[in-house]
């Protein structure tokens, strides 16, 4: 193995890509082979780089497929940081609520896993939703809402979070999730499986190397990782299946 292709998921990229250049470095000078970060201007632009790529920082929904469809091996998470959801409604919605969105008509992005985590707390409150308006991207989603195509949606959290005041203004959120289920994770292809161990371990040890805590301050809301466990792929196996 000459080289590592590192991918990352465009929505953490945006943020900064530098953070993720200096990981690749300092990876590179760890394991003693070159990691190259490649940059992804969007999502359409990631997936059409996926097949090149040995190690990914994916979102759930990428990673999911990667692990299931091309034998990928999760090592690590950040930890404490979780995909979750919000649920917003139009304004003119007099005191929402997660009941209310029975048998309503709800914008989302279907395919992705924060829509399986919003059906699963549905399911648990006894709701039944009408049909999903499944939109191109999350912006899509506040957009339908604000227009009244729908008067309600589900958002995934981060994008509502990093949203503009005037642009949470177009909506009334709701209610938030707290499932813990769902999260980003570095992944490594097959042809990375006799470095596994020792990926893993540059991953975990970073925060006790003062190195590695330099680069984890410039990524900013990654404190340390953590090494995912098969419960943890389970879980999230266990949510796509359910809701399919």
């Amino acid at each position: 193995m000459n080289q590592i292709t590192l991918m990352v998921c465009p929505h953490d990229t945006a943020r900064g890509p530098e953070g993720w250049y200096r990981l690749a470095q300092y990876v590179t000078k760890k394991l003693e082979i070159s990691v190259r970060f490649e940059l992804s201007i969007d999502f359409e632009d990631f997936h059409a780089g996926l097949s090149a790529a040995t190690m990914v920082y994916g979102n759930p929904t990428d990673s999911f497929r990667l692990i299931q469809e091309q034998g990928y091996i999760p090592l690590v998470r950040p930890a404490g940081l979780y995909d979750e959801v919000v649920f917003v409604a139009n304004t003119d919605v007099a005191n929402p609520t997660i009941e209310s969105l029975q048998g309503e008509s709800i914008a989302t992005v279907k395919k992705l896993l924060p829509t399986k985590i919003a059906l699963r707390i549905l399911e648990r409150h006894s709701v039944i939703p009408g049909d999903l308006l499944d939109c191109a991207s999350w912006l899509s989603v506040i957009r339908s809402v604000f227009q009244g195509d729908v008067r309600y949606g589900i958002v995934y959290k981060d994008t509502y979070d990093e949203l503009s005041d005037q642009g949470k203004s177009m909506v009334n959120m709701f209610a938030t999730s707290d499932e813990k289920v769902a999260f980003h994770c570095i992944n490594i292809a097959p042809s990375l499986a006799t470095h596994q161990h020792e990926i893993e371990t540059i991953f975990l040890h970073m925060d006790a190397d003062p190195d590695g805590r330099e680069v984890l301050g410039e990524l900013q809301y990654i404190s340390k990782w953590v090494a995912v466990t098969t419960a943890d792929c389970d879980n999230m196996k266990e949510l796509v299946a359910r809701y399919a």
